[in-house]
């Protein structure tokens, strides 16, 4: 597949889809719990619910998609997404929505396992993390525009149209992501699938320490930002005050942050390699996650500290994002989709725990936010420096 400007786009729409599911409903969080007199740890929950079905499908959709071909999963994915969100859109209660959120997610994770595989189908390393850049910047818009959105619509409508966007836009991916991308795994290199083979495929990935390392770093990188999502509402919107019109904005210093690390990454990778830019990146959160320990001690904070932290955090998800994949995918021999999955699921297994954290630990306070935030990056860096040094040589297949 020649990479045009077009393909881009759409394959940065398609990965973005996720971060609008996530991102969309974040300002309309309190707000559901009123309209479902429920309690807001409640509907926070509906998050992890679609982190624990979006990451646990994508083991299935991984060597299903090295079976058949990237197209048919994409498709089928865009279509069930579609259906989700229009479930969620006439729940009437907190058990519809649930059962909305699962079904969206259940979409969502055949796109997601499916775009990183057909992005390496035929690619070298580095060509994978600078293409994977490229569509980093095009994502990024989506948790940019999201919050922003999400805030926009439920001033002027309800929170139930929220998710009526999220149903539509997956319609139109749909349209585009056909009439512009083609198949690229041919039949010759598919694997056939069973669930013998692909228990097999998933059983060198996991006995090789390079992969599991790499996996396990961008996993629990992933549960502090999943963390930050969950509880970034309740603490900008009810701690600080903000209104839920500005809160987009205030989420979306973070994605600027991300993509000016995207920008650096596209543009160095090929000279200095996706290895020594991780290198130097994964201290940013690092330095986040001990200045956030250092907040947790005060009463109320200046929000700006707050702000300021989570751009420090975040912000390098432009070069470790593909970094960590390419990581694992370089140790991991021609197991694209299998990988992919494995890389989706245990990064969002992690985002689910990390949310779950935050709402279990809910205290009318910042504290639990910040301190799972801090948890996971300083669990993410150990892992990383260790997988570094003692990486292992590629699988065989």
């Amino acid at each position: 597949m020649k990479l045009t400007f077009p393909i881009v786009l759409v394959l940065g729409l398609l990965s973005g889809l996720t971060p609008l599911a996530i991102d969309a409903y974040l300002p309309s969080i309190p707000t559901i719990a009123k309209s479902l007199d429920t309690d807001i740890s409640l509907i926070q929950m509906t998050l992890s619910m679609y982190l624990l079905v979006f990451a646990f499908l994508q083991i299935l959709f991984g060597p299903i998609s090295d079976a058949i071909g990237r197209r048919k999963v994409v498709v089928g994915g865009l279509g069930i997404f579609a259906i989700g969100s229009f479930l969620c859109a006439i729940a009437q209660s907190y058990e519809m929505l649930m059962v909305g959120r699962a079904v969206q997610a259940f979409g969502g994770a055949a796109v997601a396992v499916s775009v990183p595989a057909l992005v390496k189908d035929g690619m070298s390393i580095n060509q994978f993390a600078k293409t994977m850049s490229m569509i980093m910047l095009v994502m990024a818009l989506a948790p940019l525009a999201a919050p922003i959105l999400g805030g926009a619509i439920l001033t002027i409508w309800s929170w139930h149209y929220i998710f009526v966007f999220l149903g539509i836009l997956a319609i139109i991916s749909m349209v585009l992501f056909l009439r512009t991308i083609p198949e690229t795994l041919p039949p010759e290199k598919r694997t056939p699938f069973s669930f013998l083979n692909a228990s097999r495929n998933y059983g060198k990935l996991v006995k090789n320490a390079s992969v599991m390392g790499y996996v396990a770093s961008s996993a629990f990188y992933f549960a502090g930002m999943m963390s930050f999502i969950t509880g970034s509402s309740f603490v900008y919107i009810e701690i600080y005050d903000i209104d839920p019109a500005n809160f987009g904005f205030l989420v979306g210093v973070n994605v600027i942050m991300m993509m000016l690390a995207a920008t650096i990454n596209g543009r160095y990778v090929e000279k200095l390699g996706t290895e020594v830019l991780s290198k130097y990146a994964i201290y940013a959160p690092l330095i986040a996650s001990a200045l956030m320990i250092l907040l947790t001690f005060f009463d109320h904070p200046p929000l700006p500290f707050i702000i300021i932290t989570s751009m420090l955090f975040i912000g390098p998800m432009g070069i470790l994002g593909s970094g960590f994949m390419a990581g694992a995918l370089k140790n991991a021999g021609n197991h694209n989709g299998s990988v992919t999955a494995l890389a989706g699921t245990s990064r969002f297994a992690m985002g689910a725990v990390g949310g779950a954290v935050v709402s279990i630990l809910h205290n009318g306070t910042f504290v639990p936010m910040l301190g799972t935030i801090a948890t996971c990056g300083i669990i993410s860096f150990i892992i990383f420096k260790v997988t570094v040094r003692y990486a292992r040589p590629p699988l065989e297949d």
